[in-house]
């Protein structure tokens, strides 16, 4: 073909022939997907209103119905659902029997543990078989119970009421476990620090006053009068104590002041001691000029 031919066939169709794209072929519109052998129509909006034990108090139970094949039997999907609906009425009769009967032997406080014995029961479990010669299906029912209104309005304030103590229980017990942790990690670093080879019983009330004031304030508070209420009972037995030495020496009754003695020094070593009174060992045996500086103060 000439230069000249191209050009003229140009301008008589400048568009090139659209592309032909192969469309894919119409799929078949499917059916939505249903269980097999199984049909679950919606639960029973309106509760059924059974008493409970007693009489006095109502439970609210919401039944849902499962309809299936019944044992050795195999119906198409849309027969079992029409004869659900058939034998819907029949079905929801015969349950609530059975609910009565065990709502009237359960407290209406516990809807929940109401709930799991009718689940739980063998007549629920197992359910009903519903039908005759044209098909046979098989109902197994479910059911929620609720509280009985008149029975949560009064319940809610106290159960609001228990949830609160629980909660501050939970929060106060939290708290003082770590006023425990932090206090006995002071006492750790206050035993290096004065470096005491233990951390005994003595030690720990000598130093508990101390290590609290830098835990909390409320802590530090409760040690206080605590080593204050010691204090005061540590005097006064002292002041026992010392009289009864006294009085035994007047009489001559040497073993007898030797014994309250011995006793003093225990109680002043395990009480914490007064050391300008006293002059005392801190902690530990007591030692000999110890020992006779209290007996010419006694």
């Amino acid at each position: 073909m000439s230069f000249l031919r191209r050009i003229v066939d140009w301008f008589k169709d400048p568009r090139p022939e659209p592309e032909t794209i192969d469309e894919p072929p119409e799929e078949a519109s499917k059916e939505p997907l249903r269980p097999a052998g199984t049909f679950e129509p919606r639960p029973i909006q309106t509760p059924f209103i059974v008493p409970a034990a007693g009489d006095v108090f109502d439970f609210h139970v919401i039944l849902h119905l499962s309809w299936r094949n019944a044992p050795g039997k195999q119906l198409e999907y849309v027969r079992l659902e029409q004869l659900a609906g058939i034998y819907h009425d029949t079905a929801v009769n015969s349950f609530l029997k059975t609910i009565w009967r065990l709502a009237r032997t359960l407290e209406p406080l516990h809807p929940a543990s109401a709930e799991n014995v009718m689940n739980a029961d063998r007549e629920m479990r197992q359910g009903m078989c519903f039908g005759d010669d044209n098909g046979m299906v098989q109902c197994v029912p479910t059911v929620r119970v609720f509280l009985d209104p008149k029975l949560r309005e009064e319940k809610a304030p106290l159960e609001l009421r228990r949830i609160k103590i629980e909660e501050e229980h939970l929060s106060q017990t939290l708290r003082d476990h770590f006023l425990r942790e932090r206090t006995e990690s002071w006492l750790r670093g206050l035993q290096q620090l004065e470096q005491f080879a233990e951390l005994g019983k003595d030690e720990r009330q000598f130093l508990l006053l101390f290590a609290a004031s830098m835990v909390d304030e409320r802590f530090s508070k409760v040690t206080q009068a605590l080593a204050r209420d010691r204090e005061r009972r540590y005097n006064d037995l002292v002041g026992v104590l010392r009289r009864a030495v006294g009085d035994h020496e007047r009489l001559g009754l040497f073993e007898f002041a030797n014994a309250y003695d011995k006793a003093l020094q225990a109680f002043c070593r395990q009480m914490g001691v007064d050391i300008g009174q006293w002059n005392l060992a801190d902690f530990g045996e007591a030692g000999p000029a110890d020992s006779e500086t209290l007996e010419a103060q006694l």
